[in-house]
């Protein structure tokens, strides 16, 4: 974990709803030492959960660090009776690879997607899924991302398909206190109409396009204000692309919050301009709000927005449809009202967390009996570790 987002968002909420009269997960977090003071350490900590931290990147001999976090991870296995591997992003499928042949204990892996924005990125993705052919089963967040494995030589038997999900639950009056709040904290006025996007700031999340359509809108006298949430590696030439557009003054940069439902409700349009995407947390966490959405028709995304009915899809890369969906919203109090009413009905029926963490269960439940075949049952008379 060298960031907090999508990914960690998903384990924080394993961690969180699993059932744990049945499993205890034991969190092995491969970490760079800067970010022990993020909300996933934070939540640890204070609830007493039993976690290992393996500091990556402390060698100056780069590939040393792999292989001491190999050696380390093995050594909190060893000193476990864990039942199954659990794995997230391609360092933990990597070594999680590597010890589960060396264990003998199954490994479930976790795929919420592949970047590809460097050449590093690119192998790494490669390793990734030549590794991801020895795990007994892969949890997929997306269909497309199924199908992206399948593509790449891995047996669809091997991979099932369960989206993301998130609790739904909020009082009225905290999301409208959380909106002046958080509007005061950016010296945003109630009247002001503030599109919000949420996530990384790096290419493949499209901003740049957000950008651009908040800048058309300002020339067409739209008056619409950006709050942008979230820290990364194309921060400062997004903060210099507005100043070209001369629309520094309407976009607000709040860097990475940890309490993203507390921001949320600061926004009147969630806009997700990405390039490419799993099932994105951020946009089914707006809707569970009762946001209305704009967001990129890639990955996973159009399983979550029926555009028209809940949200507008719109073509990746392409601020001109961004900026006429904006502009649509905008001038249309009811259609807002209704999507946001559509995306909240559908998050509790599609996307909630209660089923979500029945299917995960589920699937360590099947794993484990693979891997003992002689136990008749799993998870009801002895905990099982993960």
């Amino acid at each position: 974990m060298t960031d907090f987002g999508g990914a960690e968002k998903v384990v924080l909420s394993l961690i969180r709803n699993i059932d744990t009269e049945s499993f205890e997960l034991v969190p092995i977090i491969f970490t760079n030492p800067s970010m022990q003071e993020n909300i996933f350490f934070k939540y640890l900590n204070k609830s007493g959960k039993k976690y290992h931290a393996i500091f990556v990147n402390g060698y100056r001999i780069k590939y040393l660090n792999p292989l001491v976090n190999i050696v380390e991870a093995y050594s909190v296995l060893r000193k476990h009776k864990f039942d199954l591997i659990h794995s997230h992003g391609y360092r933990a499928d990597v070594i999680g690879g590597l010890l589960a042949k060396l264990t003998g204990l199954p490994l479930i892996s976790m795929c919420h997607g592949f970047i590809s924005n460097d050449r590093h990125l690119t192998i790494y993705n490669r390793l990734d899924r030549f590794m991801l052919r020895f795990a007994r089963k892969i949890i997929a967040v997306s269909s497309g991302i199924k199908e992206e494995l399948i593509r790449s030589g891995i047996e669809a038997a091997h991979i099932t398909t369960i989206q993301n999900a998130v609790d739904g639950s909020s009082e009225s009056e905290t999301i409208t206190q959380n909106r002046q709040t958080r509007r005061q904290l950016c010296n945003l006025a109630e009247k002001d109409f503030v599109v919000g996007y949420v996530g990384r700031l790096s290419e493949e999340k499209g901003v740049k396009y957000l950008i651009e359509a908040i800048s058309m809108l300002n020339e067409s006298r739209v008056p619409v204000k950006l709050l942008i949430i979230g820290e990364g590696p194309q921060k400062k030439a997004l903060e210099d692309f507005a100043k070209e557009r001369s629309i520094e003054h309407i976009v607000l940069f709040a860097g990475f919050q940890n309490d993203i439902d507390s921001w949320l409700p600061a926004i009147d349009v969630f806009v997700l301009p990405s390039l490419t995407e799993g099932t994105p947390m951020s946009l089914l966490e707006a809707m569970a709000l009762g946001i209305p959405v704009i967001a990129s028709s890639v990955g996973g995304v159009p399983q979550v927005v029926d555009s028209e009915k809940n949200g507008i899809l719109v073509s990746p890369g392409k601020p001109e449809d961004i900026k006429e969906a904006i502009q649509l919203l905008y001038n249309n109090e009811d259609l807002r009202k209704r999507f946001a009413e559509e995306a909240q009905k559908k998050i509790k029926l599609t996307y909630n967390i209660e089923d979500w963490i029945k299917k995960i269960e589920n699937e360590y439940r099947n794993v484990i009996l693979q891997n003992n075949p002689g136990q008749n049952h799993v998870g009801c008379d002895e905990k099982k570790h993960a």
